[in-house]
């Protein structure tokens, strides 16, 4: 029977303590009849938790974007290089963990509105990628992390994107990159 002033809370079977998990639970629950962008407004409007100061920002393509504590963009980004070797020494401890490899790509923007004298400096991110696709991207203003996605062993898939389960404590190793 159709109750269509059921609370929101019932969305969920169970209240999941992580976040991730919370939200695949929520998507599994109203399956794949929303895209993206009305999956991303129900999570809004769903008490998800915090975990190790991330927070639920958006759902696109597979990734979560979560919001990370306030970053000092010295503590990232060297006077020359890209990322600070601290950094980048956990986010290789961190992939060795996974099973991932670390890259640091530059961050890609769209200079088309400003004049070559007013261009920011260009500054990369940390990506873990396994062998077929990105996995998580951890910028200074940001965390994106794969949810659904190929496994490693699959290169092509012939319906959809299974869960890409990366462990309980994902967010709690990845929490290193971002403290103070």
């Amino acid at each position: 029977m159709n109750h269509p002033d059921a609370p929101r809370a019932e969305l969920a079977s169970a209240p999941a303590a992580r976040l991730l998990d919370a939200i695949r639970t929520i998507r599994a629950s109203v399956g794949d009849g929303l895209n993206d962008d009305e999956l991303t407004r129900l999570l809004r409007q769903t008490a998800l938790p915090v975990e190790a100061g991330f927070a639920f920002l958006s759902f696109s393509e597979g990734f979560v974007t979560l919001t990370v504590p306030p970053q000092d963009p010295a503590k990232w980004y060297p006077e020359k290089g890209w990322i600070m070797p601290g950094k980048e020494q956990i986010a290789r401890g961190i992939a060795a963990r996974y099973g991932l490899s670390l890259c640091e790509p530059p961050d890609q923007s769209s200079h088309l509105l400003l004049p070559a004298s007013e261009l920011p400096a260009v500054h990369h991110h940390l990506e873990l990628i396994n062998p077929v696709e990105t996995v998580v991207v951890a910028h200074p203003q940001y965390l994106k992390i794969r949810l659904y996605g190929a496994p490693p062993t699959a290169r092509y898939l012939c319906n959809g994107q299974p869960p890409l389960v990366l462990g309980q404590d994902v967010l709690h190793d990845l929490a290193a990159l971002y403290q103070a």
